[in-house]
């Protein structure tokens, strides 16, 4: 009879044991497709290989840009960070709570205007596409000084994923945040 009370005993024990691992098997494993969808995405920005960075229409980064401004970028990429804080599905809508960082260029409009304004005077003479070679140049080092000065902008915001027939997309005009965030805030003109 104690044989057989110690035997229940041990496999109530096994038994909770088992059902906490599944539980957090089952947890650890259950990531929505929308979350799992942005953490890939972003795996891909933090890599920097501008190569691999699709605009959302399957075309990669811009053709037309130059191998030395997409390692500029490529470098502020890689400094990109982010933390998942919390997912909400509802239906066909998941909202994803994300505490973001990235390099600050903000300003960065501003100043590669003035900057090509004030060496105009050096460009005279010169043909269109020596001077745009010029201005690509210039553009590339304030990209890469601004990125090395180590300014960064944290934002907390969410991105909205949306379902389109059985893929989980992220909402083009509902993510006006995102979209600074992964930009590095240069479009913002400070």
């Amino acid at each position: 009879k104690i044989i057989i009370e110690r035997g229940n005993g041990m496999k109530k024990r096994i038994l909770i044991i088992l059902g906490i691992i599944m539980m957090f098997i089952v947890s650890c494993g259950g990531k929505h497709p929308a979350v799992k969808d942005f953490e890939d995405n972003m795996k891909i920005v933090q890599s920097g290989d501008t190569n691999k960075i699709s605009d959302g229409s399957n075309k990669t980064f811009s053709s037309d840009v130059t191998p030395e401004m997409k390692a500029a970028l490529g470098e502020g990429f890689k400094k990109i960070t982010y933390k998942i804080n919390k997912t909400t599905v509802n239906k066909d809508e998941v909202l994803i709570n994300v505490t973001m960082q990235s390099p600050d260029l903000s300003g960065y409009i501003k100043e590669i205007s003035q900057k090509i304004v004030g060496s105009l005077g050096q460009m005279q003479g010169k043909t269109e596409d020596e001077i745009g070679k010029e201005a690509e140049k210039i553009s590339v080092e304030l990209i890469k000084e601004k990125v090395k000065s180590g300014k960064t902008k944290e934002k907390t915001f969410d991105v909205l994923y949306k379902k389109t027939g059985d893929k989980w997309e992220p909402d083009p005009t509902a993510n006006k945040e995102l979209f600074d965030m992964l930009t590095m805030n240069m479009a913002n003109v400070e």
